[in-house]
């Protein structure tokens, strides 16, 4: 049976037990949101450097893709935001850009002289933005409906786009 002593004494041991844990080191409020990951930008040619962007949702500055021996860029699936140059260039073993679907909004975009590369697996399918241009050129592997897709769905906010399949351009 409860009395009111007893009440009491539950009252204040669950008081205590809330303060410490909330004042614990490791303790956030439950209704805070993580605040998002940025990374400076920097370039990506094989495992190791793609690993310093894990988890990264925004690069600071420009990612550049280049000149990797890399087949997919699965590393970079949680960047949603570039604020500098997307830059996705002279990849010869490069097949998909899939690891980079989430991307959102760049400054602009290049993507060029990636032989194998193919939009099965999606070209960028969640960008929406780019602020300034996006060049898509001399990608075989890429079909001129894929190219023309991705041209169609992107906001180019900036006034250059180009969009070439091979030496033969595509719009």
């Amino acid at each position: 049976m409860f009395t009111t002593r007893t009440a009491s004494y539950l009252a204040a041991l669950v008081a205590t037990l809330a303060s410490v844990a909330c004042s614990a080191p490791e303790a956030r409020p439950v209704s805070a949101a993580a605040a998002p990951v940025e990374c400076r930008g920097g370039i990506v040619r094989n495992d190791d450097d793609a690993a310093r962007f894990d988890g990264c949702e925004t690069v600071v500055g420009d990612l550049q893709i280049a000149s990797s021996d890399l087949t997919d860029l699965s590393q970079l699936g949680s960047v949603r935001r570039v604020t500098g140059k997307l830059s996705v260039t002279n990849n010869q073993k490069l097949i998909s850009l899939a690891g980079l679907k989430g991307v959102e909004r760049a400054g602009s975009v290049e993507i060029h002289n990636n032989p194998l590369l193919c939009a099965y697996f999606g070209l960028l399918s969640g960008l929406e933005q780019v602020d300034h241009s996006l060049e898509l050129s001399k990608n075989r592997g890429l079909s001129q409906n894929d190219v023309r897709a991705m041209l169609e769905r992107v906001d180019v906010r900036g006034a250059t786009v180009n969009g070439e399949l091979g030496r033969q351009a595509s719009l």
